[in-house]
C-alpha cells in the first residue's frame, strides 16, 4: 500500500492513463489479447453484485451463491467471532498445491493491485504466508515506476520472478518481459534482455534482496487459491517504484 495518501488522487489518474495506454499498445502489438482482461473486469463486477445481494441474504444463501469470501465482510456468524484464545490472530496459509507459474503476465493479472491494493492495502480476510518454503518457484510480476509522475518517469513493467534458496540465503531472478512508458506512449519488448539477479534473505515475514537496486516484499498472503506479494523497489537511479507478484 502507498504511504503518501495526499497524492492518491493524482496518482490514480496517472496510473489509469498508463493502464489505458498499455492496453491499447498491447492490443495493437498483438502480444497479449484483451478479452481475458475484460472477462476479469466482468467477474469483478459480478462479485460486487454478489456482495450487494448478500447484504439482504441469510448466511446460508451467501454460501450457496459462491460469494462467501466477499460477503463474509458484511455478515457475521457465530463462527466468525473469535474465542478468547484466538483474539486478534491472523489466519496463516497452509501448504497448498504447487502454484508456481512461468507463463507471461498481462494487465488482467494485476487488476487486484492496480484497482485496489495499491491504494487501500492488503485485504483483511487473507491467510498470511510466513514460511518462505511455500513461496519458491515462479511468479508473475508488475513494477510501477514513479506512480505520481513526479520525476517524469512514470512507467509500468511486466516480468516473471523466480524465487529460490532458503530463508537466510535466497535468490530472486527477474525475467523482463514488457515495459510501457507513459511519456513516450510506447511499449517495448524486453524478453531478450538479460535477467537480473537479486540476493537476500527472509526476515520478519518478508524479504529483501539486493541487485540492480533493492527489492523489499513486505506482505505475502493467500486468498481464493492464489498467492500474492506486494512491496517496494529502490531503483539505482532513485526513482520510486512499487512491485506486486501473483500466482497462479
Amino acid at each position: 500500500m502507498r504511504d503518501d495518501t495526499g497524492s492518491v488522487s493524482k496518482g490514480k489518474k496517472v496510473l489509469t492513463v498508463l493502464l489505458i495506454v498499455a492496453n491499447l499498445l498491447i492490443l495493437t502489438a498483438g502480444i497479449i489479447t484483451i478479452p481475458p482482461n475484460l472477462r476479469r473486469v466482468a467477474e469483478k463486477k459480478e462479485q460486487k453484485a454478489d456482495v450487494d445481494k448478500a447484504n439482504t441474504s441469510t448466511p446460508s444463501d451467501i454460501t450457496d451463491k459462491g460469494g462467501e469470501d466477499q460477503a463474509s465482510k458484511d455478515t457475521v456468524t457465530p463462527a466468525d467471532i473469535p474465542d478468547g484464545n484466538s483474539e486478534n490472530q491472523t489466519p496463516k496459509a497452509s501448504p497448498s498445491a504447487d502454484l508456481s507459474t512461468y507463463s507471461r503476465p498481462d494487465l488482467g493479472d494485476f487488476l487486484w493491485y492496480t484497482e485496489d491494493v495499491f491504494y487501500e492495502g492488503v485485504p483483511a480476510d487473507i491467510a498470511v504466508i510466513d514460511d518462505f518454503s511455500y513461496l519458491t518457484g515462479g511468479w508473475k510480476g508488475l513494477i510501477i515506476y514513479d506512480p505520481d509522475n513526479i520525476a517524469g518517469e512514470n512507467a509500468m513493467e511486466f516480468l516473471n520472478v523466480n524465487m529460490s534458496g532458503i530463508e537466510g540465503n535466497l535468490t530472486l531472478i527477474l525475467d523482463w518481459y514488457l515495459i510501457f512508458i507513459s511519456s513516450e506512449e510506447s511499449g517495448f519488448d524486453e524478453s531478450d534482455m538479460e535477467d537480473s539477479v537479486f540476493d537476500g534473505k527472509w526476515e520478519d515475514g518478508g524479504l529483501w534482496a539486493s541487485g540492480p537496486g533493492t527489492i523489499r516484499l513486505t506482505d505475502f498472503y493467500e486468498l481464493n487459491n492464489k498467492q500474492y506479494a506486494v512491496g517496494t523497489m529502490d531503483t539505482p537511479d532513485g526513482i520510486p517504484a512499487f512491485i506486486a507478484l501473483v500466482r497462479p
